[in-house]
């Protein structure tokens, strides 16, 4: 067996190194941020009286992050009755809780509740005996992002949730795992060995965290201070201490409004120096509305929320795309495609515009639906992408079930007005299989399609507007890994590309704008685009020495642009350079590239140890020896780039710390010459 692949890592803990390698100009800590840094291994300890054993589903206890991930002390939530450690989408949760012991407590009983994280082991304790342990596939940390919760499950996109009734004496966070034992010699108000991070005593009258680590509390609802305890009705009582970390609307922007809740796909159209970000959304369960942001250099946004609800029974709507009216010069008015599904199957509808902020629901008489001869009665048929048509009008191009006989994979049809559609025959396609339409544009003579399929962006060529379309030859795989759904936006400084990204717990962002470009062998690839630079905001200045960088927490929350020279192995049996990025305990994600610019990324101990390769990405074009890399880095979300050509999108397993090591040879040639930006 060989050696791992990235034995000579710098290791990242001793405290000499680190020291010797930190950012100059690197702001202070604060106690939270070294506290929190990776808070994987912890205990969440609460001393309460329980209302009623019959409440479902309230948390008395709560770690949540920025990303809405969280980790909680959960009443009757799977199981009526039963204390457990809730998660978000039941992620570390047992669901099978038959075994476990009802609660019996009277309403007067102070009782002791604790959930120790150990590892990939939880335990949960009721008065500090044993009452469940299991493993999970993955634990959760937190870092200076983290909300605590008292008396709520969760608050984010969808309001908040899960209210506990009862009395609360006193609440504590541990940054180790604590056991019978040392929860057996906890009492309320007295100290302890090990000192918890965070401490709420309600002495004082106040929910402030004795132990400085957490942001001063908020009482909600009905939530009240009496007699050194915590009082929560059940209904609309919490308490919270958020951290607040500054909320850039720049690197992987997301929106807060919660008449948005969360995006999916996104859009863009550019109209006299504006940036207009459209995107489908769900507040609820369904998807139900579009929604907005605007920005004047593509990189800072400002949301603007709702601009189109879904109508009265309406099961959800679907994703789109905005044009000019063919009339434009006479009528001023922009025009939008959307799907909704009404009854037994999905149809295309439009809205127009004359200021692209306010929109106007068109009737249902222009319906666009599926022609029969060509495509399935109730197949997909989604959001329509256009293309000027010669002598006027459009051709566009959608998600469509064409019928097998005609050998295509998507709709295809033509406009006059840009709001009356008519559907022509598909094109035949060569080379994939159904998928989505994201967007279409002719460059150097030639139409490439950015086409999602099997969760990829893959890239579709022709030579007519009616095609065939055939699979590209070369970096066939136009975008993989934790992103999807690619669209072009045309500009005066030429063709871009967007698309999003989506962190592990499902939250979606908008990744940065890149350039599309295209090689002289006719190769589509995704680009830095310059515009991105005014993501820089404030440079740090690298030590010279060693191959390790060190940023607060609170920049990499906020976001980081990370720059330098990663010298590649001399030959195919020489082990891979690249990068190592800490988002725990010992434990961080690998972007390994070898000899041929063949990257690779997963999961790898700080020790380079038990490297396992979750992505491997061929761009299938040389970087030479020394390429340059950008990494841009955000929370768990970051994008890798060598000369210039994006590599990969990814999302880590947990927030990163801000520890980032550069891997193998030529190390310390590289660590000089890295440039660095919050």
């Amino acid at each position: 067996m060989s050696d791992p692949p990235c034995r000579h890592i710098v290791r990242l803990w001793p405290l000499a190194f680190l020291c010797g390698c930190a950012l100059a100009q690197a702001p202070k800590q604060t106690a939270s941020a070294a506290k929190l840094r990776g808070l994987t291994d912890k205990t969440l300890v609460v001393w309460l009286t329980l209302a009623n054993t019959t409440q479902r589903a309230g948390s008395a206890l709560t770690l949540i992050d920025s990303a809405e991930r969280f980790d909680a002390i959960v009443f009757g939530e799977v199981a009526p009755g039963k204390w457990m450690a809730g998660s978000d989408f039941f992620r570390r949760t047992q669901r099978d809780q038959a075994a476990w012991p009802a609660e019996t407590a009277d309403g007067k009983a102070v009782l002791q509740l604790a959930v120790a994280y150990q590892g990939k082991r939880i335990t949960l304790y009721r008065n500090a005996k044993p009452h469940a342990s299991y493993e999970v596939a993955q634990p959760q940390s937190f870092g200076a992002d983290a909300t605590l919760l008292i008396g709520l499950r969760y608050i984010g996109h969808m309001g908040p949730i899960g209210h506990l009734a009862a009395t609360i004496e006193e609440a504590r966070v541990y940054d180790v795992p604590l056991d019978a034992a040392a929860l057996a010699a906890l009492q309320p108000n007295k100290p302890s060995t090990p000192k918890p991070i965070g401490l709420w005593t309600f002495e004082d009258g106040t929910p402030d965290d004795t132990m400085g680590t957490f942001p001063t509390g908020k009482l909600c609802g009905g939530a009240r201070i009496a007699d050194g305890k915590l009082h929560l009705n059940g209904k609309d009582a919490y308490m919270i201490a958020e951290s607040v970390v500054p909320e850039s609307h720049g690197m992987f922007y997301r929106p807060r409004d919660r008449q948005t809740g969360v995006m999916w796909d996104t859009w863009l159209f550019l109209h006299k120096g504006v940036y207009h970000l459209y995107y489908l959304a769900k507040s609820g369960g369904q998807w139900d509305n579009i929604s907005m942001a605007t920005s004047k250099d593509g990189v800072h946004w400002t949301e603007r929320g709702r601009i189109l609800a879904k109508a009265e029974g309406v099961t959800w709507m679907g994703t789109g795309s905005t044009w000019k009216s063919p009339s434009f010069e006479k009528d001023g008015k922009f025009q939008m495609n959307f799907s909704e599904w009404r009854g037994p199957r999905q149809t295309i509808f439009f809205a127009e515009s004359k200021d692209l902020l306010s929109w106007t629901r068109l009737g249902n008489e222009l319906e666009f639906v599926q022609d029969t001869r060509w495509y399935e009665e109730k197949g997909r048929w989604d959001c329509i992408w256009t293309l000027p048509r010669e002598g006027g009008g459009y051709y566009g191009y959608w998600t469509a079930t064409p019928k097998k006989a005609t050998g295509g994979q998507f709709g295809f049809g033509e406009t006059d007005d840009g709001v009356t559609w008519k559907a022509l025959e598909p094109p035949r396609v060569h080379g994939v299989g159904e998928g989505e339409v994201g967007a279409i544009e002719k460059i150097a003579g030639r139409y490439y399609m950015m086409f999602g399929s099997g969760g990829l962006m893959v890239t579709l060529l022709a030579d007519r507007p009616q095609g065939p379309f055939s699979a590209a030859k070369r970096n066939f795989r136009l975008l993989s890994g934790h992103t999807y759904f690619a669209r072009f936006l045309p500009t005066p400084g030429g063709l871009l590309v967007n698309h999003h990204s989506i962190a592990r717990g499902g939250m979606v962002h908008m990744g940065t704008l890149k350039r599309a470009v295209v090689d002289k062998d006719g190769t589509l690839r995704l680009a830095w685009w310059e515009g991105n630079d005014a993501l820089k905001h404030e440079a740090i200045e690298a030590a010279n020495k060693g191959a390790l960088c060190f940023f607060d927490d609170r920049d990499v929350a906020g976001g980081i642009v990370l720059e330098g020279i990663l010298p590649l192995p001399g030959s195919d049996d020489a082990k891979p350079s690249g990068l190592y990025i800490e988002h725990g305990r010992d434990t961080g994600t690998a972007i390994l590239v070898n000899a041929k610019g063949i990257a690779e990324i997963g999961p790898m101990a700080a020790d380079g140890s038990g490297f396992k390769a979750e992505s491997r990405i061929d761009r299938e074009m040389a970087f030479g020896p020394a390429p340059r890399f950008r990494l841009l880095l955000r929370h768990s979300l970051l994008e890798f780039f060598l000369n210039d050509i994006l590599i990969q999108c990814y999302s880590l397993p947990a927030p990163a710390t801000g520890r980032i090591g550069l891997i193998q040879g030529g190390a310390q040639e590289a660590a000089r010459a890295l440039k660095s930006w919050r």
